[in-house]
């Protein structure tokens, strides 16, 4: 595939002034009609506005956080950074209402940028709070306070390797990795996902995924306006708490693509059992991705069917695979494909053997490496290639693999410096998957990671809050895993106690500290803990030099190999595990 990197993705943008300028370009709706809209030449002359603006401030080149709320305004101000030189850096304003400030002004303490730029609405919410507490380290600046400024503005001619976003890993660790994305990672990555999913000027876009999310940034609102099409953003909390919202867009914008991750599909379905379905023709959504978390293929089966009245087509499905150090996707089914999905057998998984069977796991193909990228299955350990059926690392290389993380060189060698005797660079993913001749099967995560909704969680940190209520600070005491019970993902702590003070836990107790934990995680995390397992006193399988051995754990759970001392949650009521003694050492 030829890339053309002659052009930035600001030049490109800006073009469609010429091209398309009455189409629209950006759309604001969330659910009841569009709050905001700008055609292509009402977009490129207010980035022009913004950018020359942010010039006379002296933020050409410079850092600039974007703490902002749902809309229009973030992607003008996004372009506007880029047009400038500046590197963009999305904020995520997550977390419980009173934690988000310090979880704001911890990562501006970590990425250090010379501005931080705000919309009326996070104004409104942090903004007094925010000021006072950057007191002069860094710039502070209200979007709305750059609107009508007029300041001569001449676009600069941005070079590939010019850093432009900094896109931050999600997740819940003390120390997220700001992922370098240059001008080149961008304009290589859309025009390979425009080959890939078949996209055209014409395929308009709804998106609610948050545009600090890679799939937001990348996907919903960037692929549309390199392409010319149009972009219809809606707000998260709207299809949240109304997730039929989304179809309705679909249905009344005529989408061609649209997507998320796989817990948006199950959330549409859900509702439609529950208060029925509504009125939609989603008969115009060809492309239908799913990517951010594991594709699940009862996801797909239930979905289809409960839409099939609808119009809609269940070869839309696309399901993906990316990662914020691809920039977005890096795996792709062909567009108008039916899914493939196999069944193998979970041992032989463990083992690393990818062997169909008539009961086991249910995978679904994320499809081949999207041209012009190149990706790998290759042992952890050895760094040896691994032929087709064989489990090992994800390796990926090509001119969408991203810089590195900003200040930070040793995990930039160790995650972005894979070598096979062929050559390299090569990313290593730390996700495990085989290849077929059909293309890649995800299995899981090489490292210990908790996905939900697209974003990650360290165990760690659940199992710390544990250690808080049970009052074994220092100890590895529990264990926090993922699994998945018919279809339904469970996210449980495994938890040590010894058998005297079990006993003396009654099941009201239980359910009591059960709550606790629940509340705490997701107080601090916005993580929902859905069960509590109580097991023995060294029941949770350990390495030799005493690290849980977290995947071990769960396995262990499902195959009714832990004593089970109590248990809180929906897995008491899925499945009786068989009650014998576990080993004591992994």
């Amino acid at each position: 595939m030829q890339i053309d990197f002659s052009r930035s993705i600001i030049d490109i943008v800006l073009d469609h002034e010429n091209r398309v300028p009455d189409r629209p370009a950006l759309i604001f709706d969330m659910g009841e009609g569009p709050q905001d809209s700008l055609s292509y030449a009402q977009m490129a002359a207010r980035v022009r506005e913004l950018a020359g603006a942010l010039s006379a401030r002296g933020l050409a080149g410079r850092r600039i956080a974007l703490l902002f709320s749902a809309g229009t305004d973030f992607a003008l101000a996004l372009l506007a950074c880029l047009a400038v030189g500046g590197v963009a850096i999305p904020l995520a304003p997550v977390g419980r209402r009173r934690a988000r400030l310090q979880n704001i002004l911890t990562m501006l303490g970590d990425i250090r940028p010379d501005c931080v730029m705000l919309d009326d609405g996070m104004a409104g919410q942090f903004g007094q709070e925010l000021s006072a507490a950057l007191s002069g380290a860094m710039n502070y600046l209200e979007f709305s306070t750059l609107a009508g400024e007029s300041h001569p503005f001449t676009p600069l001619r941005l070079a590939p390797d010019r850093l432009a976003v900094l896109q931050f890993t999600s997740g819940t660790t003390s120390n997220p990795k700001g992922v370098m994305i240059t001008h080149g990672n961008i304009v290589a990555n859309e025009t390979m996902i425009k080959a890939a999913f078949g996209h055209d000027r014409d395929s308009h876009f709804v998106g609610w995924v948050p545009h600090y999310h890679d799939q937001g940034l990348f996907g919903n609102i960037l692929q549309p306006l390199f392409l010319g099409s149009t972009c219809v953003i809606t707000s998260p909390a709207a299809f949240i708490n109304r997730p039929m919202s989304w179809l309705h867009l679909i249905s009344r914008y005529r989408a061609h693509t649209s997507g998320g991750p796989n817990f948006g599909y199950d959330l549409c379905v859900d509702y439609a059992m529950r208060r029925g379905m509504p009125e939609l023709d989603l008969s115009s959504w060809r492309v239908a991705f799913n990517g951010a978390e594991r594709v699940r293929p009862s996801t797909l089966d239930r979905f289809a069917e409960c839409f099939a009245g609808a119009g809609f087509d269940r070869r839309a499905f696309l399901p993906c695979y990316g990662l914020a150090e691809s920039t977005l996707v890096t795996i792709a089914v062909p567009p108008q494909s039916e899914p493939v999905v196999r069944t193998y057998d979970s041992r032989a998984l463990a083992a690393g053997r990818a062997e169909e069977s008539a009961e086991g796991l249910d995978l679904a193909c994320c499809g081949p490496a999207m041209a012009g990228g190149d990706a790998r299955i290759v042992d952890p350990e050895t760094g040896a290639p691994l032929p087709d059926g064989a489990v090992g690392e994800i390796w990926l290389r090509g001119p969408h693999i991203a810089a590195g993380y900003i200040d930070n060189p040793a995990a930039t060698e160790a995650t972005f410096g894979g070598r096979l005797d062929e050559g390299g660079p090569f990313l290593r993913t730390g996700d495990l998957g085989f290849s077929t001749p059909e293309g890649f099967f995800i299995v899981s995560r090489l490292k210990d990671v908790i996905i939900v909704r697209g974003r990650n969680y360290a165990p760690s940190d659940v199992e710390h809050i544990w250690s808080e209520i049970s009052g074994t600070v220092g100890q590895a005491s529990a264990a926090a895993v993922e699994v998945e019970v018919d279809g339904v993902q469970h996210i449980a702590l495994i938890a040590e106690m010894k058998r005297d003070e079990a006993r003396a836990l009654s099941d009201e107790s239980l359910q009591e500290t059960a709550g606790k934990l629940r509340a705490i995680a997701m107080e601090r995390l916005e993580l929902g803990i859905t069960d509590l397992v109580i097991v023995p006193a060294s029941a949770i399988p350990r390495t030799t030099s005493g690290k849980v051995q977290r995947k071990q754990a769960g396995k262990m759970l499902m195959d009714g190999e832990l004593t089970i001392l109590g248990m809180a949650g929906p897995l008491a009521h899925a499945f009786q595990p068989v009650r014998h003694k576990a080993s004591a050492r992994g």
